[in-house]
């Protein structure tokens, strides 16, 4: 029980923007899960927590040492968790452009996820669905610059995650507008760009505002353009905290 709260406690920091909070706190999540002997929790702790923390932070090395780490450790854990830890594998290799590495532990962790028997998973990897997978993949797609191939993740992650996961939904529309925009489509961006706005304006998440701030920053350059205007006006008005972190972006790149 203590284990979960430290590592709730731990992505809440994330989710506020404290990195160095959040590595404390799943830091004491893993030493009792030293304590208690509970490797696979570990592992996942030190892949999935700590992993996608360094990802976070900008930093693919130290995630994927921690997952290779996690992966070495947890041979004995369940599918879901060893897919879990795969694919934050694949994200920091994707994230360092290596395409090839990616690719192959994208497969595995698909292989894993299919094998997996919910009902004999333990409680605190449930979560892991093939909607998350595909959330997952697609952030690996859209480091490689296969936006195309990062869309049709994202639309089975949208579909499949629940309409009561908002923090992963505006995650998810703020990347698929940042697609659109990397492959020259202004107005499905906006469109995108606008459920991440809904959806990030029904949380109190500093992690989606900030996701959101990077689409609307994105589209700067369109500043003139009428969707893009009115996006930035609704943004102003329902989110107002992603607004901010835009136009500070923009105006330190115009210094």
């Amino acid at each position: 029980m203590a284990t979960g709260l430290f590592e709730l406690a731990g992505y809440q920091a994330v989710d506020a923007g404290d990195p160095s909070r959040a590595q404390v706190y799943y830091l004491r999540a893993l030493a009792l899960t030293r304590a208690t002997r509970n490797h696979s929790y570990g592992a996942y702790l030190v892949a999935v927590s700590l992993g996608h923390l360094a990802l976070h932070s900008r930093r693919p090395r130290h995630a994927l040492r921690w997952a290779e780490s996690a992966a070495a450790a947890g041979t004995a854990a369940s599918p879901a968790t060893r897919a879990a830890i795969s694919v934050v594998q694949a994200r920091a290799h994707a994230r360092m452009g290596q395409e090839r590495e990616a690719t192959a532990l994208i497969l595995q962790a698909e292989r894993l996820l299919g094998s997996s028997v919910p009902a004999d998973e333990p409680s605190w990897i449930r979560y892991f669905t093939p909607a998350y997978l595909a959330d997952e993949v697609a952030h690996c797609l859209y480091d490689l610059d296969r936006f195309q191939a990062a869309r049709g993740h994202l639309m089975d992650a949208i579909e499949g995650v629940g309409r009561d996961k908002v923090r992963r939904l505006a995650i998810d529309a703020a990347l698929l507008a940042s697609t659109w925009l990397r492959t020259g489509d202004v107005d499905r961006a906006c469109a995108a760009g606008r459920d991440a706005v809904n959806y990030a304006a029904r949380t109190s998440s500093g992690r989606c505002a900030q996701r959101v701030a990077g689409v609307l920053a994105g589209l700067d350059s369109h500043a003139d353009y009428a969707p893009v205007a009115e996006l930035r006006e609704y943004a102003r008005l329902v989110l107002p905290a992603a607004d901010r972190v835009a136009t500070a972006t923009a105006t330190a790149r115009g210094a």
